[in-house]
Formats: structure tokens, sequence, C-alpha cells
């Protein structure tokens, strides 16, 4: 904010897709705020239902990770962050409930810091056992030291119950992208597309271990990789001129992604470029090739009915203010959320957000 005298803040704001638009005319619903003093940024949001959706992002400069059970927020426990980390935070989330009843759930958190003492930017990996969040042990990268570092972790998609992919990037001269597979409870690195020696990938969507797609960057382009079951290889799409941020996989045959002023889709046989009102998509989410949305900065939202885009206003607090980082979809029972998005704001001083406690139940004011 500019202004003498005049100071704000960044705050994470979340919000669902409902039956139909509200007085403000917009049919998505602002979620309870939770209670944390800025700033706090939320970065990742998996759901494998209604009362069971999982954000994460960065509070305070340390890793924040918080569960919505369809009434209230609460923030489950976790380790603390090692002393010698600065800006330790956690990118994305992916959550795969194994039985119906909600029984063997999986929730994946990743991310990054910079470490004081190793001098080098470390990679996260959080588990929730069930109880409480676990550091686990990233891997060291093939040709480095035995410690893993110089690397940082994007984003994390579950492919199975007990099969996952994180992404990311490692930093400098050489940047290599960074790929991991976690299988048989282990985390293991990952040859990535051969043909890209540095680069950047951030975010990872898939429908099978033999279909899994991730996006990201190399210099200033938009780059596209994919994992058949065997090795993972470029493909080909339309250049863009900024990386590409998110992807979400509904089929074999119906992908999505955007970033920047670019959304794409690939139909089982190529990418194609796709007009959206929206001027800097970040994230998208799919249920499938008719029922698609978009969210980008400046609270900018559209969605796609598999003929045209309507450009869908935001919350009115969110218009103009927020920047939608991640999105993901539940398969609710009608009348249910089944879209969510996560992102940040923000706000100057006069405009200060109310907060009510994390644990407050729902209804309350």
């Amino acid at each position: 904010m500019n202004g003498a005298g005049r100071t704000g803040g960044v705050e994470g704001v979340a919000m669902f897709l409902g039956d139909g638009p509200a007085a403000d005319g917009s049919p998505w619903r602002p979620l309870t705020p939770f209670s944390m003093e800025p700033p706090h940024l939320l970065t990742g949001v998996a759901a494998t239902a209604p009362d069971d959706v999982w954000v994460v992002g960065q509070a305070q400069g340390g890793p924040l990770a918080l569960h919505w059970d369809g009434g209230s927020w609460s923030m489950p426990p976790g380790p603390a962050p090692s002393a010698a980390f600065i800006g330790a935070g956690l990118e994305g989330v992916a959550a795969c409930r194994a039985q119906a009843d909600g029984s063997g759930t999986t929730v994946l958190a990743v991310g990054g810091a910079y470490d004081r003492l190793l001098g080098a930017e470390v990679p996260l990996i959080r588990h929730w056992n069930g109880l409480g969040w676990e550091d686990v042990t990233a891997p060291a990268l093939p040709g480095a030291p035995d410690t893993a570092r110089d690397y940082v972790l994007t984003g994390v998609a579950m492919v199975g119950p007990a099969e996952a992919w994180a992404v990311g990037h490692g930093f400098g001269a050489r940047a290599p992208l960074v790929v991991l597979h976690w299988h048989d409870g282990r985390w293991q690195a990952a040859e990535g597309p051969s043909g890209v020696p540095q680069g950047k990938l951030l975010a990872v969507s898939g429908t099978s271990p033999q279909d899994v797609w991730a996006v990201g960057a190399t210099g200033r382009e938009g780059l596209i990789a994919h994992f058949d079951g065997a090795s993972w290889r470029r493909i080909p799409a339309p250049a863009t001129r900024s990386p590409l941020t998110d992807v979400t996989a509904v089929a074999p045959d119906d992908v999505w992604c955007a970033g920047g002023g670019s959304v794409l889709h690939w139909n089982g046989r190529k990418w194609s470029r796709v007009k959206a009102p929206v001027e800097s998509a970040n994230t998208v989410a799919a249920f499938s090739s008719t029922d698609v949305w978009v969210g980008g900065a400046r609270g900018d939202l559209a969605h796609y009915d598999g003929r045209r885009w309507t450009w869908v206003p935001a919350p009115d607090h969110l218009r103009d203010t927020a920047v939608w980082r991640a999105s993901t979809t539940t398969n609710a029972h009608p009348g249910e959320p089944t879209v969510w998005m996560v992102g940040s704001r923000r706000f100057d001083k006069a405009a200060t957000p109310a907060r009510k406690g994390i644990t407050a139940q729902h209804g309350e004011p």
C-alpha cells in the first residue's frame, strides 16, 4: 500500500462454490476466517469431501496447515520448523481417502525453506498420521550430496491411495527440474523429462500412476511434461510468455493448465490454447471439459461450460483484492460445496479483517 501513515497486510482467504448467487451476485461463498494475525498466505488446497478440506501456506514466516470439517477451521498439531529456517512454508497439499467412511485418509504437504546453517534452500515434506503432522526426510537429488538441499518443492498430487508425485526446482546455474516419487511409504528422486537442462516445475496432477502431468517453466516460457508409467517427457504445447502455474487432470483426454495470460487444454492428442476472460490465470479446477473454473489476480474468476466462458464475480470483499493461487474439486452430494479455491488478499489498516477462533462453531458471528 502507498501513502504516508498507512500500513497494510496480507491474509489468506478461502471460498467454496455454492448452489446459486448470493445477495452480492456471486455464487462463491467465503469460508469463515481463521484466527491469526497477518501476514499469512494460502497456496494449496486439497479435499476428499465437503467436510474434509486441507489448506496449506505460510504464517509468520513458518509453515501453515489448516483443516475444514464442514463447519469450522482447526489447526492440527505439527512439528515446529527448525530455528535455522527462514521463510519456511508449504506450497502444495494432496489428500486421498482410502475408505468411504474416511478411514485411511492420506494427506501429504510439501514446500521449502532457507536453511541458515547449510546456507542453502531445503525441501519440506510433511505427512498426516491421523493425529498430527510429521516431518519426513526428503531425498537428495542424483549427483548431489547425501543431504536434501538446493531445491524446494512446489506441488504434490496423489495418484493412488499409496502413491504420489511431488515437483519443484533447484537453484543456482544448473537449476534442475525436481521430480520425486512416493511409493511403498518411501520418497525417491526420479529422472525428469530429458532435453530440459534447467527450469522449474510448479504443479502436478494425475488420473492414475500411468497418467501424470506436471507444468512449470523453462526460461520465460511455459513447460508441460507427462509421465506414462515408465518415463517423463516434455510434451509440445502452444508457446506462453509466462510460467504455467497449475494443472488439473480430469481424464486421459481431458487435462487443463493455466498460468499468466494462458489457459491450455489437452484433448488426448494435443494441447491447444483456450481464450478465457481472466488476465492473469493462476489456477484451474475442472469436473469435465464442460465444467471448468479458472481463478487469477484481482479476484478474477471465470467458468467454462464447454461452449463459452463467463466472467463470474467474486464475493464483495474479495473483488479486486484477492489473488487466487490454488483450487480443487470434490464429488459432493447435490447442494454441497464442490469447488474450493484459496489465495491471499491485501488490506489496508482501515480495513483490518474481522476474525474469529479457528475452532469456532459454524454460524457464529
